[in-house]
């Protein structure tokens, strides 16, 4: 078989688990906290995957001090920036069902950083691969 039908074959595998869990979403009713669980594994299975790929050609390349004091200042910077914009009115921020915060107890001050944090760990990512 050639090798473009068994790429065609195994992407429309991976591609049919979004309409298997599309399909299941839609019939079953998962509480808030499932959801939450699930979607807490799926994105620690991404940050992992991301952290082992890059950390894997750091070592490839016989440089592995330099990544690894990235990775661990980088973690160390975001948890930092993470916790003042906490403190500054960002707690409520994209809450599940009504619990949407009023207008007036978030600070919009707050957003250009936390969207700068996320646009540059983004570009980093790509820069370093």
């Amino acid at each position: 078989m050639p090798e473009w039908l068994w790429a065609g074959i195994w992407g429309f595998v991976a591609g049919s688990a979004l309409l298997i869990g599309a399909a299941v979403a839609d019939i079953a009713t998962l509480g808030k906290r499932t959801v939450a669980y699930i979607m807490a594994f799926g994105s620690g299975v991404l940050i992992s995957a991301l952290s082992f790929d890059l950390m894997a050609g750091a070592d490839r390349r016989g440089d592995f001090d330099s990544p690894s004091i990235g990775f661990v200042g980088g973690a160390a910077v975001y948890s930092v920036l993470n916790w003042i914009l906490l403190k500054h009115g960002a707690k409520g921020r994209k809450r599940s069902g009504g619990q949407q915060p009023s207008r007036r107890k978030t600070r919009a001050a707050a957003w250009p950083l936390k969207s700068a944090l996320f646009s540059t760990a983004y570009q980093n990512q790509w820069l370093s691969a």
